[in-house]
């Protein structure tokens, strides 16, 4: 299996099982603040900073050049562009529009139109190698649901089982856990 996004897999956890996710890079959390960095003169000015010290934003798929919506935040629900990405930090393409607010908001910071699929593309959907419950995939959150088992369109991954599907998007994939916390591994394949 070729990995041709370039970078590590998109790893994504159910935090609450009953509660589907879509597959689509996103992240909430409540450790998430935000650094408005416009520098005191002399000093230039540095980017402004999302920081999360939950470290999730590596592993939840964010990329520079991303532009991404921020939602639940007391002052900086927004779009934004993403210069670099770290596991606890997303450094923004401007410097002074953020205003600085502590962690605590339970803030979700989400792709803006989700992750683009090339055609000839085919996005590998597998349980992680730590799951101990089962991962259902559907097309939408209501089918996702892990006790929904009436819809033909549903897959139901055991630890290790992967699905391949062809979809446009990532935001039309979402998923659920039987046991909260577990997650996939995705994968995009030519």
């Amino acid at each position: 299996m070729t990995n041709l996004s370039g970078f590590n897999p998109i790893q994504k956890d159910v935090p609450t099982s009953g509660t589907p996710i879509k597959l689509s890079p996103y992240y909430t959390a409540i450790t998430i603040a935000f650094n408005k960095n416009d520098g005191t003169p002399p000093a230039v000015a540095a980017e402004d900073t999302i920081t999360d010290s939950g470290s999730g934003f590596v592993s939840a798929g964010f990329l520079a050049g991303d532009k991404v919506v921020i939602s639940g935040s007391t002052s900086n629900d927004g779009t934004y562009e993403i210069l670099t990405v770290a596991a606890g930090t997303l450094t923004l393409n401007f410097s002074g529009r953020l205003t600085t607010e502590i962690a605590g908001d339970s803030v979700t910071v989400e792709k803006f139109q989700g992750v683009k699929v090339s055609d000839g593309v085919s996005v590998v959907v597998m349980a992680k190698a730590t799951n101990t419950g089962e991962i259902t995939i559907a097309p939408t959150s209501a089918r996702a649901i892990n006790t929904v088992t009436d819809y033909f369109s549903n897959y139901r991954l055991s630890t290790n089982q992967g699905v391949t599907l062809q979809v446009k998007n990532l935001d039309e994939i979402w998923a659920d856990a039987t046991v909260s916390g577990e997650g996939v591994k995705i994968l995009f394949e030519a």
